[in-house]
């Protein structure tokens, strides 16, 4: 007779939430593109100081994603009004000269200034990246679990029955990262577990949904 094989161990899934500061990372392509550009390119690539322009406002929209939230009729509305800004510039050639005159402004940086950014930008991400794994969460069929600090501090909640929403407010940091907000009720508790920053929230919410249908299965069994 042949030993029966030991059961599968249950489905673990672990969660890294990012920090908000990982929605900087296009300042950081933006400044190694434009540190190139200047560095291969020479005087001749900073005429008018384009590569400042683009910079610079690259960096200030990816500012605006840490001081608002871009919701849906908030995008809408921004890109109802860029359409419109364009109409009314190829209707009124004073506004065309206008933005023009704002746009083309000499604004030099060298190839250091951005390689200096690029560097320091990279070292935060590599650390606030390497925080997450101190700090995480892991849910399988029995527990929903919080890990973190150096010390391995532990805070556990019952899986079963938890109830669980997805909610995507921000559609620009949907857009970087995939990410979104999970919502975790755990049966007895009063107050919400709120996971903010997951990344790839779509595939994170459908295998907690397969994690926990495999609980109500074996509870069926």
């Amino acid at each position: 007779m042949e030993p029966t094989p030991p059961p599968a161990p249950p489905p673990l899934l672990v969660i890294r939430p990012l920090p908000d500061v990982v929605f900087l990372y296009p300042t950081l392509v933006a400044a190694l593109i434009c540190g190139a550009l200047v560095q291969l390119g020479g005087a001749s690539v900073q005429e008018p100081g384009v590569t400042g322009i683009v910079f610079t406002l690259v960096f200030f929209l990816n500012l605006s994603m840490l001081a608002f939230e871009y919701t849906r009729m908030t995008a809408v509305a921004l890109l109802l009004g860029g359409v419109i800004l364009a109409l009314l510039a190829a209707m009124f050639p004073g506004l065309r000269a206008f933005i023009h005159d704002v746009l083309d402004q000499p604004m030099f940086m060298n190839s250091t200034f951005y390689w200096i950014w690029s560097g320091g930008f990279g070292v935060l991400l590599l650390l606030v990246i390497g925080r997450t794994r101190f700090d995480y969460w892991e849910i399988n069929s029995n527990e929903i679990i919080h890990r973190r600090g150096l010390l391995g501090d532990v805070e556990r909640w019952p899986a079963p029955n938890t109830r669980m929403s997805k909610e995507i407010k921000d559609v620009l940091e949907y857009a970087l990262l995939r990410s979104g907000r999970l919502v975790l009720v755990p049966p007895g508790e009063q107050r919400a577990i709120i996971i903010d920053n997951v990344p790839q929230i779509d595939a994170v919410d459908a295998e907690i949904q397969r994690v926990l249908s495999s609980l109500r299965v074996s509870h069926a069994e």
